[in-house]
């Protein structure tokens, strides 16, 4: 504290003190400089980012009653994945989240793991 009063107050300090309490006000304040740049590059990349991932995204919504695949491990390998189903969609919550009627059981679900099922249609030569 007697060093920065003698830096406000003019008085004379020894030369090495002094350099070393500018320095460090000097690299404060580049710290900060430097803590601003980056968030602007931060914000200007996760805009180009989302940009990216935009292009090729869709929105995924189900209704009440709609058949449903579910992405889930195989059986063997649970770092292997695999689309399982139908399963009944029961109810929309917030958000991408859906609640699925699994073989005796009802779980909440995100939208990434889920994918619309569609029926085949029979061949009307077959039938």
């Amino acid at each position: 504290m007697s060093i920065l009063k003698e830096m406000w107050t003019k008085e004379s300090t020894e030369p090495e003190v002094k350099l070393t309490y500018q320095f460090v006000l000097e690299l404060q304040d580049c710290l900060q400089d430097t803590c601003e740049v980056v968030r602007e590059e931060l914000s200007r990349s996760q805009g180009k980012q989302k940009h990216y991932y935009d292009v090729k995204s869709r929105e995924r919504k189900f209704q009440v009653g709609d058949k449903v695949l579910l992405l889930l491990p195989t059986d063997g390998n649970k770092l292997l994945m695999q689309w399982k189903g139908p399963f009944e969609n029961v109810e929309c919550r917030n958000d991408n989240k859906y609640r699925v009627q699994l073989e005796g059981c009802v779980k909440i679900f995100h939208a990434n793991v889920l994918k619309k099922y569609h029926v085949r249609e029979k061949n009307r030569e077959e039938a």
